[in-house]
């Protein structure tokens, strides 16, 4: 917003959680989850829409040629030392289980109508996950071919 409009950062912080704080009021909490979702939609429309132009970049190599050889980086496939092996581990279970510390997991699952409701959106949430994050892998592995 400081860049388009030209007001000063701070104003721009001000106005937007005014209107988040406004929108949340009059709306209540079905008004900040169709936010939510809104921008997911947008999030996952974009980042699949810019992940041919990033793929067919003239200035990046092909991922499947760096991947395994030592061409500009270490292999990305290669061993897991033993002192680090916990780390990874929690890691894993932080990604793809979740950190039940997380403000938003909350509020979806304790909003549900019923229990029922809550377990399926979890289920439906880590399916749909797994398809979020397939451009900013393809992403991150041409930025690391590049």
């Amino acid at each position: 917003m400081s860049v388009i409009i030209g007001l000063p950062f701070i104003v721009c912080i001000w106005i937007s959680a005014a209107v988040a704080i406004v929108y949340t009021l009059m709306g209540g909490l079905h008004s900040v989850a169709y936010t939510d979702v809104v921008q997911l939609i947008l999030m996952f429309i974009s980042l699949w829409f810019c992940l041919p132009f990033v793929l067919k970049n003239p200035s990046s190599l092909n991922i499947a040629q760096t991947a395994l050889n030592n061409s500009l980086q270490a292999p990305w496939l290669g061993t897991l030392p033993s002192e680090k092996a916990w780390r990874w581990i929690d890691n894993l279970c932080v990604l793809t289980l979740g950190c039940l510390g997380y403000q938003e997991f909350h509020q979806r699952t304790l909003s549900a109508c019923s229990s029922a409701t809550a377990k399926f959106n979890c289920f439906v949430a880590a399916a749909i996950i797994l398809i979020f994050g397939i451009p900013p892998v393809l992403i991150g592995a041409v930025a690391a071919s590049t």
